[in-house]
């Protein structure tokens, strides 16, 4: 049996076509017969064009997991709800504010707008947790740490054949902690990582040193995109390869096994 995870929101796009990059990340996993979307990107409108422009049907979505409070993540939520005909579930770690985080309203305000409510079957999850047969959600990684909100971070886990695939928002708590925690969960090193592992801010050096700790843990294979940073990645590439790090633009899709 085949999964998929395919790229529907990111900062890059495929070449020649009317995909649009912009700020922000969405994926769709489609495993077990069931499809997930992790996060929802920033906008709206740029979401549902490229889900359009992908031949992707909101209403063929099963849950939406969100990995953390940053609009970058959440932004595209409000305009995905309001083009479903039905309920779904949405499931973020807990001390996001899904009044403020998820539909831009101002803190004085204690109900989330009735049409959205009644599209959205809110639950908080911050263990360890199967949403279907190969799918998972990492919960808290750094286990009983005082997170500010941003930071308690969710990310999934796809368990194929070659081992678990690490799907990450923005990866917050380090992609050696994160991969430490899936390894202890499933025994297995972590065959491949997906998406933003926040490297953007770093130098050259500190980004080898990253590097060098991938290559002691595999290395994983990479598909990175979001907050890893463009230069970051060519900074990847000068220690692992030059086809060890790919680009994970909106269009994009990886199968696996499982």
């Amino acid at each position: 049996m085949k999964a998929t995870v395919l790229s529907v929101y990111d900062e890059g796009a495929l070449e020649r076509t009317s995909l649009i990059g912009a700020r922000g990340i969405s994926m769709l996993i489609d495993v077990d017969g069931e499809r997930t979307l992790f996060d929802t990107g920033m906008r709206g409108n740029y979401l549902l064009h490229n889900m359009d422009e992908l031949e992707v049907d909101v209403n063929t979505v099963d849950r939406i997991v969100i990995s953390h409070a940053h609009r970058a993540h959440t932004g595209g939520l409000a305009a995905f709800l309001d083009r479903r005909n039905e309920a779904i579930d949405v499931l973020a770690p807990s001390r996001i504010d899904m009044r403020r985080t998820l539909f831009g309203m101002p803190l004085g305000k204690t109900e989330i707008p009735a049409e959205a409510s009644a599209k959205m079957r809110s639950t908080t999850v911050n263990e360890w947790t199967q949403l279907s047969d190969n799918l998972f959600v990492t919960g808290k990684v750094a286990a009983g740490a005082a997170q500010p909100p941003q930071e308690e971070e969710n990310s999934l886990v796809l368990m194929t054949k070659k081992g678990p695939v690490l799907i990450c928002g923005c990866c917050h708590h380090g992609p050696e902690n994160v991969m430490s925690y899936v390894r202890e969960r499933t025994n297995r090193k972590v065959a491949a990582i997906i998406g933003g592992i926040h490297l953007v801010r770093m130098k050259r050096n500190d980004v080898h040193e990253v590097a060098d700790m991938l290559k002691g843990n595999g290395p994983p294979a990479l598909y990175l995109n979001h907050c890893t940073g463009y230069s970051q990645r060519t900074y990847l590439r000068e220690e692992l390869g030059m086809d060890a790090v790919k680009e994970f633009y909106v269009g994009t899709d990886i199968q696996f096994d499982v």
